[in-house]
């Protein structure tokens, strides 16, 4: 996607320049210091091993599939199409795709995705 590096599903999804950008803005945001892991498997091992307050933690542990499924639609939309996204809108999409899917999610309600959102914006 970046035509820096060969497209192997570590550096696509998690070291190219795009997927680095879609993985600092949630960890930025949530305050956490994170070192990218060296593969896929564990990105999601040590995702769930962050500890977060159980009200957020069903909206939490949405956020590496939401970034994956960003970055592949991207990925195609750049293999398929020849267009490419301002990373400023994939950043927004990424984040109401997020959004999206914890309301489709019906363990996760109102209250739970306010606290989320909360817990963004004060850490």
């Amino acid at each position: 996607m970046c035509k820096k590096e060969a497209e192997t599903p570590r550096h696509l999804l998690l070291h190219c320049e795009v997927a680095s950008e879609l993985w600092s803005m949630f960890f930025c945001l949530s305050g956490i210091n994170w070192t990218t892991p060296l593969t896929v498997k564990d990105a999601y091992e040590s995702w769930s091993l962050w500890k977060v307050d159980k009200a957020i933690k069903k909206i939490w542990i949405m956020i590496p599939a939401c970034i994956f499924w960003c970055i592949w639609l991207e990925r195609n939309k750049r293999c398929f199409d020849g267009e490419s996204t301002a990373l400023g809108i994939l950043k927004t999409r990424c984040t109401e795709n997020l959004f999206s899917w914890t309301n489709l999610y019906p363990a996760v309600n109102a209250e739970q995705l306010q606290d989320f959102t909360n817990s963004l914006a004060l850490a």
